[in-house]
Parts: structure tokens; C-alpha cells; sequence
């Protein structure tokens, strides 16, 4: 009877644990795909940075092409 009752408790520790483990990788999937996220969301801001200055460096080029032929 005792070793029945140690058995049962075994096996309650490792269901336990396996929940323990299955709730872990879904945390850690969860986690890893809010990184990606974020990745993702820098990569497009960065590209968006650089499309703005790459715009204004042209407006700034023909602005002062603009005014430097005014003044000639």
C-alpha cells in the first residue's frame, strides 16, 4: 500500500513538472516572438529615418542650388 502511495505521489511531481516545463516553453516562445516584433518594428523605423533624411538632404541640395542661382 505504501508503495503504491509513493508511486502515486512520483507521478504527481512529474506531472507537475511537465506542466511546469510545457508552461515554460510557452513563455519562452511568447517571448521570443515579441523580440522578433520589436526587431522587426526597429528595422522599419530605421529604414523610415533614413528615407526622411535622404528626402531632406535633396530638398536642403535644391534649396540652396535654388537660392545660390537667385543670387548670381
Amino acid at each position: 500500500m505504501q508503495d503504491e502511495q509513493v508511486l502515486q505521489l512520483l507521478r504527481e511531481i512529474r506531472d507537475g513538472q511537465q506542466e511546469l516545463i510545457a508552461r515554460h516553453r510557452e513563455t519562452a516562445q511568447g517571448s521570443l516572438q515579441a523580440q522578433q516584433t520589436a526587431i522587426d518594428i526597429q528595422q522599419r523605423g530605421a529604414r523610415l529615418y533614413r528615407i526622411v533624411v535622404s528626402v531632406g538632404a535633396v530638398a536642403l541640395a535644391v534649396l540652396f542650388y535654388y537660392f545660390f542661382t537667385l543670387s548670381t
